[in-house]
C-alpha cells in the first residue's frame, strides 16, 4: 500500500509543478495576470494599486513565466495612471506593449524594453513626464500614435533600423527632446509626430521615408536645420533651404525658421511653418500659387509678408495669430481669403484687398484690433460671419457695390466705427452684423 501511495505522489508531482491558472489572478506585487485562450500563455492585465500615493515608490518585476504560463504582453491600460510606479522590469518573452499600458505613470523615470518587443501601442507611455531615457530595441517595428506624447523629460531618442513606422503624435509635446535619430528603415512618419518639440534644433530624414504627415514639426520653435538624405524618392531639402519639399508636387511640406523658399516651389503646404516663433521674415517666390491652411499660424516674430501675384488662394488660418505682423500685401490674383486667415493679427494696421478677391471667409480678420481702415473691392460678393469682428480700431469701411451678403456678426464690436455705407447690391444683413458698434 505504501509503495502504491509513493508511486501516486510521484505521478502527481509534475501536475502540481506545472499547474496552470485560468481566468485572472494577482501576484504578491499586486500585478494581475489574465490567461490567454491557449494552454501556455498569459498577459499582464492590470494592477491592484493604481493611482499615486505620496512618498511611495513602486518597483515592479514581471516574470517570464507566471504559474505555468509565459507572459507575452502588457495589456491595454494595464498600469494606466499608476503614478507611484518608478521602475518596471520586463522579461524577454514580452512581444507587445498595449494601448495606454503605462499612460500617466508620471513617476516612471527610465525604461529598457527587452529585445522581444516588436510593437509599442498607442499612448503606451504618454504623459510619463519623469521619463528621461528610453531604450527602444532593434526588435521593434512600429511605434504607435501618441506612444510617448507629453514625455516632457525625454531628452534624446534613437529610433532603431527595425522600425518602419512612427505613429501620429508619437512624440508630440516632448519639449525636452533635443535630439532624435530616425532609423533608415522608417517609411512613414505620422502627422504631428514631433509637434511641439521646442527643444529640437536639427533633424535628418532618411531616404527610406516616403510618407510624412502634416504638422510633423509644427510648434518646433527651435528647429533650424532639416536635412533630407540624398536618394529619397519623394522628398528633398534642395538648396539647403532647411525644409522638406515634396518632389512630385513641388509643395513645401514643412520648414523651420531659417528657411529660404526656392523658386521651384509652387505651393506651401498646410502647417508648414506652424508656430515657428523665431521666423522673422519670409520671401514667397513668384512660383507659389497657393498657401495652405495654418501655413504660418502662430509665427509671432513675423513682421511683414508680401504675397506675390502668382498666389490665387490663402488657406484657412494661414496667418492666424501672427501677432507681430504689421504690414501685409496681398497679390492681385488671390480670389479667396480663407476662414481665420488673419485671425488675431493684432498689430496689422492696414490691408489692401485686391479686386481679384470674391469672398472673405468667416473670421478672416477677426480680432485684428490694430486695423483702422478697410476697403472691400467691387469683386467681393460676400462678407462672411464675423469677418471683421472685434476690430476695435476700425474707423472706416468701404463696401464694394457687388457685395450681396453681410454675414452675422460681420463687424461686431468694431467700437471705433463711426460710419458705413451699405451699397444697393446688398440683399441680406446677418443678425448682430454691427453688434456693439457703439
Amino acid at each position: 500500500m505504501k509503495q502504491l501511495l509513493f508511486i501516486f505522489i510521484i505521478l502527481l508531482c509534475p501536475l502540481l509543478t506545472f499547474a496552470q491558472f485560468s481566468g485572472t489572478v494577482s501576484d504578491s506585487q499586486g500585478v494581475r495576470y489574465t490567461a490567454n485562450d491557449d494552454d501556455s500563455t498569459c498577459y499582464v492585465s492590470g494592477h491592484e494599486h493604481l493611482g499615486y500615493r505620496p512618498g511611495y515608490s513602486l518597483t515592479i518585476t514581471i516574470p517570464k513565466i507566471y504559474e505555468g504560463r509565459t507572459v507575452t504582453s502588457i495589456g491595454d491600460y494595464a498600469f494606466q495612471g499608476c503614478g507611484s510606479l518608478t521602475s518596471v522590469n520586463l522579461p524577454n518573452s514580452v512581444t507587445s506593449i498595449g494601448e495606454s499600458a503605462f499612460e500617466e505613470c508620471r513617476g516612471l523615470k527610465s525604461l529598457t524594453l527587452p529585445n522581444s518587443v516588436t510593437s509599442i501601442g498607442e499612448s503606451a507611455f504618454a504623459y510619463c513626464s519623469s521619463l528621461t531615457s528610453v531604450d527602444i530595441p532593434n526588435s521593434v517595428t512600429s511605434i504607435g500614435g501618441s506612444a510617448f506624447a507629453c514625455c516632457s523629460g525625454l531628452t534624446s531618442v534613437t529610433i532603431p533600423n527595425s522600425v518602419t513606422s512612427i505613429g501620429e503624435s508619437a512624440f508630440e509635446e516632448c519639449r525636452g527632446l533635443t535630439s532624435v535619430s530616425i532609423g533608415n528603415s522608417v517609411t512613414s512618419i505620422g502627422y504631428n509626430a514631433f509637434l511641439g518639440c521646442s527643444g529640437l534644433t536639427s533633424v535628418t530624414i532618411p531616404k527610406s521615408v516616403t510618407s510624412i504627415g502634416s504638422g510633423v514639426f509644427s510648434y518646433c520653435s527651435g528647429l533650424t536645420s532639416i536635412i533630407v538624405e540624398n536618394g529619397n524618392p519623394k522628398y528633398d531639402s534642395r538648396n539647403n533651404c532647411n525644409a522638406i519639399i515634396e518632389t512630385a508636387t513641388n509643395t513645401l511640406h514643412t520648414g523651420c525658421k531659417n528657411t529660404i523658399i526656392p523658386n521651384s516651389v509652387t505651393s506651401i503646404g498646410g502647417s508648414a511653418f506652424a508656430c515657428c516663433s523665431g521666423l522673422t521674415s519670409v520671401t514667397i517666390p513668384n512660383s507659389v500659387t497657393s498657401i495652405g491652411g495654418s501655413a504660418f499660424i502662430g509665427c509671432s516674430g513675423l513682421t511683414s509678408v508680401d504675397i506675390p501675384n502668382s498666389v490665387t488662394s490663402i488657406g484657412n488660418g494661414a496667418f492666424w495669430d501672427c501677432s507681430g505682423l504689421t504690414s501685409m500685401t496681398i497679390g492681385n490674383s488671390v480670389t479667396e481669403i480663407g476662414h481665420n486667415a488673419f485671425y488675431s493679427c493684432s498689430a496689422l494696421t492696414s490691408v489692401t484687398i485686391p479686386n481679384s478677391v470674391t469672398s472673405i471667409g468667416n473670421h478672416a480678420f477677426d480680432r485684428c484690433s490694430g486695423l483702422t481702415s478697410v476697403t472691400i473691392p467691387n469683386s467681393v460678393t460676400s462678407i462672411e460671419r464675423c469677418a471683421f469682428g472685434y476690430c476695435s480700431g476700425l474707423i472706416s469701411v468701404t463696401i464694394g457695390n457687388s457685395v450681396t451678403t453681410i454675414g452675422e456678426y460681420a463687424f461686431q464690436r468694431c467700437s471705433s466705427l463711426t460710419s458705413v455705407t451699405i451699397p444697393n447690391s446688398v440683399t441680406s444683413i446677418g443678425h448682430d452684423a454691427f453688434y456693439k458698434c457703439i
